[in-house]
């Protein structure tokens, strides 16, 4: 239980210093000061300070919106309506609710990657857009590999990568957003969301009813 302690410590810490300072600029002493640990401590968890900073983006995807929690919804029985639904709503809340270093930490390593972005895209990022293209597939009809799935997703999505990278207390009109209820926001992601998507389907199938009436 003491190195279970230790350990949570120590991502504690380490996440608050690499949102405050970023990647480049927080050294293993630092972390260390902080967390009141040596870094024998740190390897012996994490391995190094880089296996220490994999573990906090692993915790930022997490944090958000866990891969096995959109495994089990895309793969539900559920209405692929109410799967994009559920997506939105469990992802809104986790962006207006996170008072944490999640949001700040991934939001600078985006904005000045480090060398483990790359990495972590492919093995946290990566599946879960595979999974989100599974449901917006079944909403449209759209099937994997066609370019026209991969804008679907970006389109439901940008909304939630701005809120991600945007800093929620520099003055600016979107600082309002944060200040009222998720499921406000919620609400409206969905209904955009599902509208241009039932618009991208009747886009396609009018040139089959056009042929179809010549």
């Amino acid at each position: 239980m003491d190195g279970e302690a230790t350990r949570a410590r120590i991502l504690e810490t380490a996440g608050q210093l690499f949102a405050e300072r970023g990647y480049a600029d927080t050294t293993s002493k630092a972390i260390c000061e902080r967390a009141q640990c040596n870094m024998a401590a740190v390897n012996y968890h994490f391995g190094s300070r880089d296996g220490l900073y994999l573990s906090l983006l692993k915790e930022v995807h997490k944090h958000l919106i866990s891969l096995d929690y959109l495994a089990r919804l895309a793969h539900s029985a559920q209405p692929p309506r109410q799967k994009l639904e559920a997506f939105l709503d469990g992802l809104t809340a986790s962006l207006l609710n996170s008072e944490g270093w999640h949001i700040r930490l991934w939001a600078r390593e985006v904005l000045a990657p480090s060398p483990h972005l790359a990495g972590i895209i492919e093995a946290e990022a990566l599946p879960k857009f595979g999974l989100i293209s599974a449901i917006i597939g079944e909403i449209t009809g759209i099937p994997p590999g066609d370019p026209a799935l991969t804008r679907c997703v970006l389109s439901v999505m940008a909304p939630c990568m701005m809120l991600l990278v945007i800093h929620r207390d520099m003055n600016s009109p979107i600082q309002a957003i944060f200040e009222q209820p998720a499921e406000v926001l919620a609400s409206h992601l969905k209904t955009y969301a599902l509208a241009g998507l039932d618009a991208i389907v009747a886009a396609r199938a009018a040139p089959v009813r056009s042929k179809r009436a010549r």
